[in-house]
């Protein structure tokens, strides 16, 4: 992505799956999971996360603002000349539009698109994954859309398991349930990264603040 390509932090598959609330249970528990107690616990879940996300193939841009995201939003539009967007959130809309890129708020089943942009509330650093808890009934899954998945989170919401990410979501988000992605490392032809919305490119735009948690 010309001289911009040093602003990602290239971040190998680890776990894959849709996991519900009934995975809080012992019985539940996701099959090949060890427990916590035989884990090495972890001194900095953000630096967790980041080596995680990294192992797996995810690019991280770090924000330290709205007009770092604008700006890298920005600059995907520019590099990647995206002809169709799918956004995932109504709140999204401004960015997209300064950043110009073409968006579209839905698609018919067949419409070929470049990218989505989603929002996470949720990043897990034990595995580097990400949970998206928008509405099933919209998107059943985030997998399968476009080849490149654009992700906007914040560092604040960063947890370390899958339980304690589910806990999360249980007291804020009070979504039907959540859906972990986890990035994998991409095939390459010639040097490059080969991207299929089955096997997308998972760019993290994450906003270095400290704002109220859930804004």
């Amino acid at each position: 992505m010309s001289n911009n390509e040093s602003s990602f932090i290239t971040d190998k598959e680890y776990i894959r799956g849709v996991i519900r609330k009934s995975t809080l249970s012992h019985e539940h528990k996701e099959e090949g999971q060890p427990s916590l107690q035989y884990l090495t616990p972890m001194t900095n879940v953000q630096v967790e996360f980041w080596q995680n996300f990294q192992a797996n193939g995810g690019k991280i841009l770090r924000c330290h603002n709205r007009q770092d995201r604008l700006k890298f939003l920005k600059m995907l539009a520019e590099d990647q000349q995206y002809n169709v967007v799918l956004n995932t959130h109504n709140n999204l809309c401004p960015d997209l539009e300064q950043a110009q890129m073409n968006y579209v708020n839905a698609i018919s089943v067949n419409m070929p698109i470049d990218a989505v942009v989603v929002l996470s509330t949720l990043l897990v650093a034990r595995t580097g994954s990400i949970g998206f808890t928008q509405p099933v009934a919209r998107f059943v899954s985030m997998r399968n859309i476009a080849k490149d998945v654009i992700v906007i989170s914040r560092m604040g919401d960063i947890v370390p398991d899958f339980e304690s990410a589910l806990v999360r979501n249980e007291k804020f988000a009070k979504e039907a349930g959540v859906e972990f992605v986890t990035p994998t490392v991409l095939p390459k032809t010639d040097g490059k990264e080969v991207r299929t919305p089955q096997q997308p490119r998972y760019i993290l735009l994450l906003l270095d603040e400290n704002p109220p948690q859930h804004a």
